[in-house]
């Protein structure tokens, strides 16, 4: 980047940051990014990281944009089918969601669950391992996964 071009570029990048604290700039923008045809899904899962990123520090003000978000998607599907509602993350909001669901269990899967869980997945695998395993094909004796269960014994 041009010496010349750095003042700016930080100067549009905290003209931008003012404009995602602007609430109504903010569901806007993500009303028509969602409009635009060819926004793929991808695209949208990207920029709800990026908005979750931006915005971790104010999760009050993010919570307040999902929401309002939220009553947008739940307005919009009620006319739909409502049962497909939140069943795939389809939407920036959906993304937003489960985003803001991550950032609020962190600490609780951190401090309270995360150990057990971890324990848990060391002794499952231990427990695959006890049995046969095919080399080539991957297929275990004892797995939780019907497709991976080999299902002769072999010594």
């Amino acid at each position: 980047i041009p010496e010349n071009c750095r003042p700016n570029m930080e100067e549009g990048i905290s003209l931008f940051s003012t404009l995602l604290n602007n609430k109504h700039f903010l569901i806007v923008f993500v009303h028509a990014l969602e409009q635009q045809k060819d926004f793929a899904v991808r695209d949208r899962c990207n920029l709800a990281s990026l908005l979750t990123i931006a915005l971790h520090g104010k999760l009050e003000y993010y919570t307040s944009i999902m929401k309002d978000l939220l009553v947008d998607l739940i307005d919009a599907s009620a006319s739909k089918n409502p049962k497909l509602m939140l069943r795939r993350t389809e939407s920036v909001v959906e993304k937003m969601l489960t985003n803001w669901m991550s950032i609020c269990m962190y600490s609780y899967l951190r401090e309270t669950v995360g150990e057990p869980f971890f324990l848990l997945i060391c002794a499952i695998k231990q427990q695959i391992n006890k049995g046969s395993i095919d080399a080539i094909t991957g297929k275990a004796r004892y797995t939780l996964n019907e497709e991976w269960l080999l299902r002769e014994n072999i010594e």
